[in-house]
Formats: C-alpha cells, sequence, structure tokens
C-alpha cells in the first residue's frame, strides 16, 4: 500500500499539514524541520500525487516553453536554467521546438494549452516590426492575456507589445565588442549576420555595432548573408567568402559575428582564404558556445547569461501563476566580453 503524508506526519511527529508545506518548500516551515521530514518522507518511499494536487489547486503544475530551431545547445543552458527554478517549485516543463514562423509557433502553443500547460516560456519568432506578421503575433499574444494564461518572453520579445521578458543587453554588449576592437587600432570592422534571422536580439547587436562605428566617424560595414541555410555556420561561411571577394571587404582588418555559429564559417572562410586570424583579420563572435574556445585560434566571443537568462524568465511566471499583478518587468541582464586569440590581444 503507498504510503500516505499521514504516515509520514506520525513518524515525524507532526501534522499533515506541517508534512505538506514542507513537502511544497513552503518558507514558513524551518530549513531544519523540511530537512527532516524531506528524508523521512524519502525512508518511507512517500511520492506526491500529483493528480490530487492539481485537482486540489486547480492547475497541472506543467509549463509549456516554445522556442525556435536556432542554436540548440544555447536553449539547452537557457532551459536547463528554467528548469532547476521550476523544479523547485514541483513544476515540469514541456518543451516544443518551433521553426521561426509565426504560424508555427502558434499552432505549438495551441497543442501546449490542450495539455493545460499552467504558463508560457516563449521565444517569439523572427520578426520585422513594420511586416504584417509582427501585427498578427500581438494579437496573438494578447488573446493569451485575454484567456489570462501567463507568459513570459525569454532572449527576445515582440515589439509593440508591453509584456514580460527577460533578455541579455544586446545593444550594450555589441557596443562593448566593438570598442573593443576599435581600441586594438582596428578601424575597418565588418558586421557580418543573416537578415532572415532578424529579432529583438539580433537587431540589438547590429544597431549597437553600428551606433559604436558612427560615434567613432568610421564607416559601417554590416554585411549580409543573404542565402537562408539550416546552419548560421554554412551563412557565415558563404558570407565571408562574399565579403574577401567583394570591394566592401577590401581594407577590413576586423569582423564582429552576430553569433558563435556564423564565426564558425567566417572563420573557415579566412582559412579558405589564407588569412591569418588574428595577424591579417581579428573576428569576434556572439554567444559563449562551449566549443568557441576549442576553435583555431580560440574564439573571443561575448558571453550570454543562458542559465541567468532561464532562471530570471522562470521566477517571474511563477509570480504572475500565483497571481502577482503589476506592470510588465522588463529585465535586461549583462554579458561578459571573454577575449580569447581570435581577436589578437587580451583584455
Amino acid at each position: 500500500m503507498a504510503t500516505t503524508m499521514k504516515d509520514v506526519a506520525r513518524q515525524a511527529g507532526v501534522d499533515v499539514s506541517t508534512v505538506s508545506l514542507a513537502i511544497n518548500n513552503d518558507p514558513r516551515i524551518r530549513r531544519e524541520t523540511r530537512e527532516r521530514i524531506l528524508s523521512i518522507a524519502s525512508d518511507l518511499g512517500y511520492r506526491k500525487n500529483h493528480l490530487a494536487r492539481g485537482l486540489r489547486s486547480g492547475k497541472s503544475f506543467t509549463i509549456g516553453a516554445v522556442v525556435g530551431y536556432t542554436s540548440s545547445a544555447f536553449w539547452s543552458e537557457v532551459l536547463a536554467g528554467a528548469q532547476s527554478v521550476l523544479a523547485e517549485h514541483d513544476y515540469h516543463l514541456l518543451l516544443d521546438y518551433a521553426p521561426s514562423e509565426l504560424r508555427q509557433e502558434e499552432t505549438q502553443i495551441e497543442a501546449l494549452k490542450q495539455k493545460r500547460v499552467d504558463g508560457f516560456l516563449i521565444a517569439p519568432s523572427d520578426d520585422d516590426p513594420e511586416s504584417p506578421d509582427n501585427k498578427s503575433a500581438v494579437e496573438h499574444y494578447r488573446a493569451l492575456e485575454e484567456e489570462k494564461i501567463p507568459f513570459v518572453f525569454v532572449d527576445r520579445f515582440v515589439p509593440g507589445l508591453d509584456a514580460d521578458y527577460v533578455a541579455a543587453d544586446n545593444f550594450s554588449a555589441a557596443r562593448t565588442a566593438t570598442r573593443h576592437l576599435l581600441r586594438l587600432g582596428h578601424k575597418r570592422v565588418a558586421y557580418v549576420y543573416a537578415p532572415h534571422r532578424m529579432n529583438t536580439a539580433q537587431r540589438e547587436r547590429l544597431q549597437g555595432y553600428q551606433s559604436v562605428m558612427k560615434e567613432a566617424r568610421l564607416e559601417p560595414i554590416p554585411w549580409e548573408a543573404l542565402r537562408p541555410r539550416n546552419e548560421r555556420s554554412l551563412e557565415g561561411l558563404e558570407a565571408g567568402r562574399e565579403l574577401l571577394a567583394d570591394k566592401a571587404g577590401k581594407g577590413v582588418t576586423a569582423i564582429l559575428a552576430a553569433t558563435d555559429s556564423t564565426a564558425m564559417g567566417v572563420l573557415r572562410a579566412l582559412h579558405d582564404a589564407e588569412k591569418k586570424v588574428p595577424e591579417e583579420i581579428a573576428l569576434m563572435g556572439f554567444g559563449g558556445a562551449s566549443t568557441a574556445e576549442y576553435m583555431h585560434p580560440p574564439l573571443s566571443t561575448v558571453t550570454l547569461p543562458m542559465r541567468a537568462l532561464g532562471e530570471h524568465a522562470a521566477r517571474i511566471l511563477l509570480d504572475r501563476i500565483e497571481g502577482a499583478d503589476g506592470p510588465p518587468r522588463h529585465v535586461l541582464l549583462p554579458t561578459q566580453l571573454t577575449i580569447r586569440a581570435s581577436c589578437g590581444a587580451a583584455r
């Protein structure tokens, strides 16, 4: 016969309500008491009855996560951070990858709604603020608000919609990276990015780069990877080759790439062209991929706070689920400049 809360309470010498509070990590229970109760529960083989808990509370204790295909390594870290917070409150994460298209994203959200999730963590699809799709996205998320389903945007947000979001400070990060290259003496600094992958995070990186170049009275060289590919690295490879072959690439001595994956492709293009990195052309990425330090040469990059993005977003979402009111929360997390050999100088 299954062990019940009454069994745990009898063994611990407390009442059932105290056991319930301890098992649900209620802050009103002293840490020592909670640990003793949890130890007894574990010894007795007690398992929570999630179905009964859900029926009592009207919740499913599940959170839907909808993110794009971009950089699975990035999202695995972000979602690991979110799951670590959700697990403390006995919530589970249901993950659904969605291509960077609004229609598919809406389909995934509707599917998760059918599973009665209590809220959403969403990385909205790539956007154009002026496009009809963006207006549709605003309407779609306002419909979620009207249904009183809490959601928090992660890594990016939807222009024109004032909602909770947690993101890295991409604008400041791009400014810091660009200034670092200028301090090393570079004047012809190119920025390689994919226009078909634009979202608020990517747009802010481009704007940060452009702003520093203009302040320094230098010509920005934004170079577009025009042909969509399955991998950002392949887009970077092709864009890098085209930049080097074009007159716009003449005299370029440094390249800032929109992502680490893009930078990996650019590095291959530089190697193929027998350009020495960093002696002839310095290179920096954006993201903080674990593989960056194993490239040849090791890649300098802007390291994003991946786990912290998920942790902050999960905390905000749990607050909203518990009824927290107030204006939308906009959280920008700091980044770190990680200097390695590819840009040619130490910090």
